[in-house]
């Protein structure tokens, strides 16, 4: 490779968009890409080279160049031009052709201080440079952290390479001409002759940093923007996007994080080809908006691309806890280490931080209970009993839906002037379909009854469905927190042999079997019921917690509640 073809292959195209990738540049980058460190799990890539070079775009504007490290000519050239320049990373070529898939979504998940966020920044400006009216908007987990990074990439990318006041423009742009907007206009009306003495005006860094709580974002001349937009539904009312990015989704509150994704979604109803690109690394709790990206990914669905650097979900703690086997795991599947940071920083990082916190950031281990079963067997049998009184007509309901929809189940609840806790399981069948009009019928049946739902995924959609029945079911959307308290609670109870269930109820019985607990805030103790195993069946559990918190927090006048426990339709 000539050093004069390293500098075409790192130069940013005109703001029209350039599709050019010369052979060497599709050698280098194959040969790069190939020895990238391998994904535990992986989409569909896609090698164009018209995407490619808009990657590459978008990267020269942070400063970054493709380059073989191992071609010290190539390598000395890049540096010879520009000191500032840096080499794009093998991974972060095989991102980028993640990204420029045809999927519909795409979940990422790096290791801390594996460039995850810097490559897809770049792939995303990269698009707005070379396409005219392309629109991006980026989330983090608060406005004020978008409003930072942006601060951030300006100050450490955008602005280094290409200083605003255009004093010191980047070496591909020195001597480069272009006519004024006004000159071009003239000249398409009224011929060359308009305005015989115009001069052609330096080219400038082609776009604009905003900067603070309003519109802030990059916005370039050919009409694109990447524009930074706080993590509310509502602040997404009246956009559109060709690409929505969640950055650090992990954390997002799982109920926040469903309705941010319906916000979202209606952006892109008319934009063709759109794309929502959730990423960050493994968070306190299975569940959100990237835990439910990455299982999808994981499972092999059809719209879901991207990539995911991560252990394997069976890994023993012992492993993490031993710093050797750990720093052995470690460069299994961290793509960063030995090139953007060293094993002797992982071992400082290890030995810095808790143990739990060292495997979510740095292994992309998700809180797991590796197989220990949540509620005491002997507890659950000691509170069951064979005959089953009839429900009062004073109860308070729960639903569960299991994640992909297969599996449903309500469950009833109440206390008697014991206050002892009765659990009844009402309806478990397959399917989801059969839902709404059952929660019609029982708030027909049960006057006064509530039917508590979680806010996300399958229970949003059911409850959104029954509520266009006629008359309504009276329903009340149970946050996640709730829940957790529930499950605490439903666990208090059994212990003290203050909850009563009964005989012959199978599915409630395998479900208390095989569930195990996810932790969502470890340094506050909360945890949430989860199965076992990937696909057991616990709705019927998660249904009876929902109900008995339904009723602890609405009908029970000695916990605050409504004593009447009616809700408006």
């Amino acid at each position: 490779m000539s050093n004069a073809m390293v500098f075409e292959s790192s130069s940013v195209p005109p703001l029209a968009g350039s599709t050019t990738f010369s052979p060497q540049e599709r050698a280098t980058w194959n040969k790069l890409r190939d020895r990238a460190l391998e994904p535990t799990w992986v989409g569909k890539l896609d090698d164009s080279d018209e995407l490619r070079a808009e990657f590459l775009a978008g990267a020269a504007l942070m400063g970054y160049v493709l380059v073989d490290l191992d071609d010290e000519p190539a390598v000395a050239a890049a540096r010879a031009s520009d000191p500032q320049l840096e080499p794009l990373r093998e991974h972060q070529l095989l991102l980028a052709d993640a990204l420029n898939s045809d999927d519909p979504r795409a979940a990422v998940e790096i290791p801390r201080r594996g460039t995850k966020t810097t490559t897809i920044l770049s792939w995303c400006l990269g698009r707005c440079v070379s396409r005219p009216r392309y629109k991006v908007t980026f989330s983090a987990q608060t406005g004020m952290a978008g409003v930072s990074a942006l601060d951030e990439w300006a100050r450490d990318g955008l602005d280094r390479i290409s200083p605003p006041d255009d004093e010191g423009v980047p070496p591909w742009l020195r001597g480069v001409k272009r006519k004024p907007a006004a000159q071009v206009r003239h000249e398409a009306l009224f011929g060359m002759d308009a305005i015989p003495h115009a001069e052609p005006e330096t080219y400038g860094r082609g776009f604009r940093v905003l900067r603070g709580n309003t519109k802030a974002g990059v916005y370039f001349d050919n009409g694109s923007s990447f524009q930074v937009v706080r993590p509310e539904a509502k602040a997404y009312r009246g956009k559109a996007a060709d690409v929505s990015w969640i950055d650090e989704a992990q954390e997002i509150e799982p109920d926040d994080g469903a309705a941010l994704l319906a916000g979202i979604l209606p952006l892109q109803d008319t934009r063709p080809d759109s794309k929502i690109i959730v990423s960050g690394t493994a968070g306190e709790q299975r569940a959100g908006v990237l835990w439910t990206f990455l299982e999808q990914l994981r499972a092999g669905k059809s719209g879901m691309g991207g990539l995911d650097y991560a252990a394997p979900e069976d890994t023993p703690w012992s492993i993490v806890e031993d710093v050797d086997a750990a720093m052995e795991l470690l460069e299994t599947v961290h793509p960063g280490v030995g090139t953007l940071t060293t094993i002797e920083t992982m071992r400082e990082r290890w030995h810095g931080i808790p143990r739990p916190e060292w495997a979510r950031e740095y292994l992309s281990l998700w809180p797991e209970t590796y197989g220990e079963r949540a509620v005491p067997g002997e507890w659950w049998t000691r509170t069951e009993r064979g005959k089953r009184p009839p429900l009062p007509r004073r109860v308070a309901f729960g639903i569960a839906v299991k994640p992909g929809g297969g599996v449903a189940a309500i469950v009833a609840a109440y206390r008697d002037n014991k206050k002892r806790a009765i659990i009844e399981v009402v309806d478990h069948r397959t399917g989801t379909l059969w839902l709404p009009k059952r929660m019609q019928e029982l708030s027909r049946k049960y006057p006064g009854c509530s039917i508590a739902f979680d806010d996300i995924a399958e229970g949003k959609a059911t409850a959104t469905e029954a509520q266009r029945l006629r008359p309504k079911p009276r329903l009340r959307m149970q946050t996640y927190r709730e829940t957790a308290a529930g499950c605490i609670q439903f666990l208090r109870d059994l212990e003290r042999g203050t909850l009563i269930h009964f005989t012959g109820q199978t599915g409630l019985d395998v479900a208390v079997e095989r569930a195990a607990k996810r932790e969502t805030r470890n340094d506050q103790g909360v945890w949430l019921f989860t199965p076992m195993e990937r696909g057991d069946d616990i709705t019927c559990l998660d249904a009876a917690v929902r109900a008995l918190r339904n009723w602890d927090q609405h009908y029970d006048s000695k916990a605050g509640g409504d004593a009447t426990g009616i809700v408006a339709a």
